[in-house]
């Protein structure tokens, strides 16, 4: 019985739901977590959606966002028809952050967040792949280059360790000599990977860290490893970026 119920309120709402940009405007943020300070969570819901079924079924839920005392992070777009972290996370960001702001500790310490860098591992594993290609086609011509990241051109002319480290990273492939990926290699390709990691996050390529920079908060640096979970390490090498909130 619960199954059908959850299936056909789904349904309705999302069939009915056409224009993202009114649902979205019109959806409300709940805070669970009685205390503002302490370790909570945001979740946005469409209007006129029982709370008691939202808390049952996260699929209802349109975005989420969650924070620890003057720490904010894991936003997430549930539905991502509705477009980007921007277009959805915008009301669970202000509600985060005002409750940051009330708190006693945040009156004498920075707010801040903490974003994923999904892509990144990709976007560095291809800037090699096609520049590698490209200059095989063009016969190895070390005058050309086809980057549109400038730190891996750098790295590659000057440091050729630590960009070995940071394609074992990217790729998931041991560097030569090495049979995995392993501590020596992160070790090794930390702050090519961090410079990677900024230059990312400055190209617009992290939705998660645009609506923090468009929400009044700057770039303040690279968190090494701050996600060693196995989706965190495959997808940005473990890398989040770090933005304090100018407010």
């Amino acid at each position: 019985t619960s199954s059908s119920t959850t299936t056909t309120t789904t349904r309705s709402f999302f069939a009915s739901s056409t224009d993202h940009t009114t649902l979205v405007a019109n959806a409300v943020v709940h805070r669970i977590g009685a205390d503002a300070a302490g370790k909570r969570e945001y979740i946005l819901i469409p209007h006129g959606l029982d709370l008691e079924l939202a808390l049952k079924v996260d699929k209802l839920h349109l975005g989420r966002i969650y924070a620890d005392n003057n720490c904010i992070y894991g936003a997430k777009v549930v539905q991502r028809t509705l477009g980007t972290h921007q277009d959805v996370c915008g009301k669970l960001l202000a509600a985060a952050l005002e409750d940051a702001s009330s708190s006693s500790s945040s009156q004498k310490e920075p707010i801040y967040a903490l974003a994923s860098l999904q892509g990144l591992s990709k976007w560095v594993e291809k800037e090699i792949v096609q520049e590698e290609e490209q200059q095989e086609s063009n016969g190895n011509d070390p005058t050309t280059h086809y980057y549109q990241s400038t730190i891996i051109n750098q790295l590659k002319g000057t440091d050729e360790a630590s960009f070995e480290a940071v394609k074992a990273i990217a790729t998931g492939k041991p560097r030569p000599g090495h049979s995995v990926v392993g501590e020596g290699t992160y070790r090794d390709g930390e702050e090519g990977w961090k410079q990677l990691a900024t230059e990312f996050t400055q190209l617009g390529l992290s939705s998660e860290a645009d609506l923090y920079l468009s929400n009044g908060a700057y770039l303040d640096g690279i968190a090494h490893l701050a996600d060693t979970s196995r989706e965190g390490l495959l997808d940005a090498g473990g890398a989040m970026a770090r933005l304090k909130f100018d407010l």
